[in-house]
């Protein structure tokens, strides 16, 4: 199994260092532009903006020093490099049983669940990995931007940690439709279009009241980064349906790649 984690990672090392950095960098420059702002000039104009877009900026007050560098965190940039990733590495599964490489491996005496669990702790370690680089081009940003220096690092942390929680439950979601499709395109399909529709019931849940009562079944309902690197918690109302769905989808991955031929795509 270690041979399997260690391929995996090797696989994907390039991608995982390009967005570790891509998304520390992303968050320093969002930091650093904090210094050319005016406060009350954006709190005001956040204010006067249409429900649809206030949307965007969360439950946060976005022109604070914490609502600021928080609200950089559920940017589709930052949450684009983060998919990216999951998606990615989790639908490796398929694609390996698609080409024919995971029957080659599991010709030797390895369980099929073993298999999957090794990608499933380089996805893991990869997101970690990741979502360590968004961290700390904020807590260098903080560092930087005198005007940030109010921001506590360790609710910084908190609100990144939560990040990770959400992309790990999109990652168990990929997973299931890696075991389930067969197919590498089919499943980076599947995991993407659930991801985009995630976020668009999100979006509706907060501007339209039909549709609010659907919001909590959206993964990006149960993340406001910009909150959280204010108060430095995460309610348990909200991280533990991400948890659960983190590792109720991989659990069904794990049964369900013992119970189904490999050769049958």
């Amino acid at each position: 199994m270690g041979v399997v984690l260690g391929l995996s990672l090797v696989r994907a090392r390039v991608r995982i260092a390009v967005l570790a950095v891509g998304f520390g960098l992303f968050e320093l420059v969002v930091a650093l532009s904090y210094a050319s702002i005016d406060q009350n000039a954006i709190r005001s104009l956040v204010e006067t903006l249409p429900p649809a877009l206030k949307a965007f900026s969360g439950a946060s007050d976005i022109a604070s020093p914490s609502g600021y560098l928080g609200a950089a965190y559920i940017h589709p940039v930052a949450l684009t490099i983060q998919g990216a990733l999951v998606i990615s590495m989790a639908s490796a599964a398929a694609r390996d049983t698609e080409t024919g490489a995971a029957e080659l491996i599991l010709s030797r005496p390895l369980q099929p669940w073993r298999w999957l669990l090794a990608q499933t702790a380089a996805v893991a370690i990869a997101l970690a990995v990741v979502a360590g680089g968004g961290f700390l081009g904020g807590l260098l940003g903080i560092a930087v931007v005198d005007d940030l220096g109010g921001v506590s690092g360790a609710h910084l942390l908190v609100a990144c940690a939560g990040g990770a929680l959400v992309f790990a439950a999109l990652a168990g979601i990929t997973l299931l439709a890696a075991v389930l499709t067969r197919g590498g395109a089919r499943a980076v399909g599947w995991a993407a279009g659930i991801a985009v529709v995630s976020y668009a019931l999100n979006y509706l849940s907060e501007v339209w009241t039909v549709a609010e009562p659907l919001g909590p079944l959206s993964v990006f309902n149960h993340y406001d980064p910009g909150v959280i690197t204010g108060t430095g918690s995460i309610g348990a109302g909200d991280w533990i349906p991400l948890a659960a769905a983190a590792v109720v989808t991989a659990v069904a991955a794990h049964v369900l790649v013992q119970r189904r031929e490999l050769a049958g795509a």
